[in-house]
């Protein structure tokens, strides 16, 4: 009986930097109240932690008063929150992620240039509402997260598609090519993170030294959520935990567990799920 990592899991660097940063502010000796503008990330336990050490969540800036720092997660903010702070007089620390960073301004050169934004990836994620909200016209960007929208949304002249950094990378391309089918004028950027790619590769490498996957993550984190789909979509048994209490009994009854982890699952999390899973087996 043993347990086999993935060998690429957990934090990505978007993820690192952001937490880099609110570690770096709350060392400050800083009297300031700390806020961060929704989850820091989509990591309960994470979040849980920083609440314990006097960082609040807010979710609208009418919660900023004057003067509080706010840290902006790694998904960013649409262009209108960030005014909003500012006007209220918040100061703002800015953890989005570079990789999110770039897509936004893909986004805004595309607008520029009069061509239609196609966004790929999960309507209502934080990342999509800040990518769409740095645009002139927010509204137009349009949300694909599936093959039969790509095949059904409606196409200007001149498109140009990116995806949600965490989006699955075959997918993307069938949903591009989709597009790009209907459409003479179409830029595709290449927009999904490495981490993720990598990530994603690893699960399916993994799952053919395995008799079973554990994926440790957030229930409301995009990237885990993807992450146990390609597990499953490989045939062997796989469940999504946010935590060693959520490990099935079944998992302990496979002779080798395969462990992986989303980007906002931190080391810990990983550990101590992989040592639930070692007692389960009797191993420990």
């Amino acid at each position: 009986m043993s347990v086999i990592y993935a060998r690429k899991m957990g934090f990505c660097m978007g993820v690192r930097r952001a937490v880099a940063l609110i570690d770096e502010e709350i060392q400050g000796q800083n009297t300031v109240p700390l806020a961060t503008y929704g989850p820091l990330i989509h990591n309960p336990q994470v979040v849980a932690s920083y609440e314990a050490r006097g960082v609040r969540s807010i979710t609208d800036p009418s919660q900023a008063q004057a003067g509080d720092r706010v840290v902006i997660r790694a998904h960013g903010v649409p262009g209108s929150v960030r005014r909003s702070l500012e006007e209220r007089g918040a100061w703002i620390v800015d953890a989005t992620c570079p990789k999110v960073a770039l897509s936004i301004r893909k986004a805004r050169q595309a607008e520029a240039e009069g061509r239609q934004v196609l966004l790929v990836g999960d309507a209502g994620h934080g990342e999509m509402l800040a990518v769409a909200g740095s645009l002139n016209h927010p509204a137009a960007a349009m949300v694909i997260a599936n093959l039969e929208d790509a095949r059904q949304v409606t196409l200007a002249a001149k498109v140009t598609i990116i995806a949600q950094t965490t989006f699955d990378e075959e997918i993307y391309r069938q949903i591009a090519e989709i597009i790009c089918s209907r459409v003479d004028d179409c830029r595709v950027e290449s927009s999904i993170c490495p981490a993720t790619r990598s990530r994603q590769e690893a699960v399916r490498e993994l799952a053919e030294q395995v008799d079973g996957i554990v994926v440790i993550g957030g229930k409301n984190s995009a990237n885990t959520r993807r992450l146990y789909e390609i597990a499953l979509s490989t045939g062997v048994p796989a469940w999504h935990v946010e935590g060693p209490e959520d490990v099935p009994p079944e998992a302990g009854e496979l002779k080798i567990i395969g462990i992986s982890a989303g980007a906002s699952t931190p080391d810990e999390s990983i550990h101590q799920t992989a040592d639930r899973v070692l007692e389960m087996q009797g191993e420990k």
